[in-house]
């Protein structure tokens, strides 16, 4: 994978600065939260990805199978994915303090992703 696989909005930080990723809600998109983000750690390197799957026109980052009910084969498609994305923009950036902030299903593929390959985040909110 590549820092770019998932449309997604950037912004450059200063040099050695934090990467904070962004992880929009269902229904939302890469600038849910973009400007928000730039807002609470500036001169961070801020990535804010767009979901990619559809459910119904609204964007998410896994399927699920039901109301409530996770894909859980889409979720572990979706978490190397995600893995792949961020290593490939924090190396690109030069990031070595990774943070996330997720929203709803934002907040559910930040938080798998930080349980299943714990170090690559510092923090997630």
């Amino acid at each position: 994978m590549s820092y770019d696989s998932y449309l997604h909005r950037a912004r450059p930080g200063a040099p050695g600065a934090p990467i904070l990723f962004a992880f929009h809600g269902t229904g939302g998109d890469e600038n849910q939260f973009f400007d928000f983000t730039g807002r609470l750690l500036p001169g961070a390197a801020i990535i804010s990805p767009r979901g990619d799957v559809s459910e119904h026109g609204a964007a998410r980052f896994f399927r699920r199978t039901a109301e409530g009910v996770y894909d859980f084969a889409d979720l572990k498609r979706a978490t190397e994915k995600m893995r792949d994305f961020v290593t490939a923009n924090r190396d690109r950036y030069e990031s070595s303090t990774v943070i996330g902030l997720g929203f709803s299903n934002g907040a559910n593929i930040l938080a798998n992703v930080m349980i299943e390959h714990p170090g690559l985040f510092e923090a997630g909110v």
